[in-house]
């Protein structure tokens, strides 16, 4: 994870024990993000944190959480055949199903889960916007293979990959992990 210390990008192993969201490098870091605007947004964010751990338990009671209708898109609720649509995507995990007109749109396009995109890892990919989106931030660590296609990796861009092979914080795959700040490259 990565401070939450907009000045700071340090892998980040305290906690707020306020929220139990925001992530610090360092006391020194949380007191500057505590001044810079936290102290206004921690209570909210630990109103949040405790309805998403509730909300995790009730899951768990239940078996996962419910699964989207399979006969309708998720994403524009039309219903499949009668609407004349078909299903492009379904995740496997979530359960979330989308018409090929909603698997090409950015923000429909994106299943529930918090660090994947229908089945596939965000670890494994190069980092894009819709990593941030729906299920919350994804902060995990990211290993994209020219093998498999994407541009930014390790063999054309050998200096936004760390040197040393370490443990991936997602899938526990030891590679060399793409830098933190490299992580906006297209965004910039």
């Amino acid at each position: 994870m990565i401070c939450f210390n907009d000045d700071c990008l340090n892998d980040a192993q305290k906690r707020c024990s306020g929220c139990k969201t925001a992530t610090y490098c360092s006391d020194a870091c949380q007191k500057k993000h505590w001044t810079a605007g936290h102290k206004k947004e921690c209570k909210f964010n630990r109103i949040l944190y405790d309805m998403q751990e509730k909300e995790k338990e009730e899951e768990k009671k239940n078996g996962g959480p419910p699964k989207p209708r399979s006969t309708h898109c998720t994403g524009c609720g039309g219903k499949f055949k009668e609407d004349w649509l078909e299903v492009d995507q379904e995740c496997p995990d979530c359960g979330y199903i989308t018409c090929e007109s909603c698997s090409c749109h950015n923000s429909k396009g994106s299943c529930y889960c918090p660090d994947s995109n229908f089945g596939y890892p965000y670890c494994s990919q190069e980092p894009r916007s819709y990593h941030w989106g729906r299920g919350g931030s994804y902060k995990g660590d990211y290993h994209p293979a020219k093998d498999d296609g994407y541009e930014l990796n390790k063999e054309d861009y050998p200096q936004a990959f760390s040197k040393e092979a370490k443990p991936c914080n997602r899938c526990g795959k030891v590679t060399n992990l793409l830098t933190k700040e490299w992580r906006n490259w297209r965004n910039e």
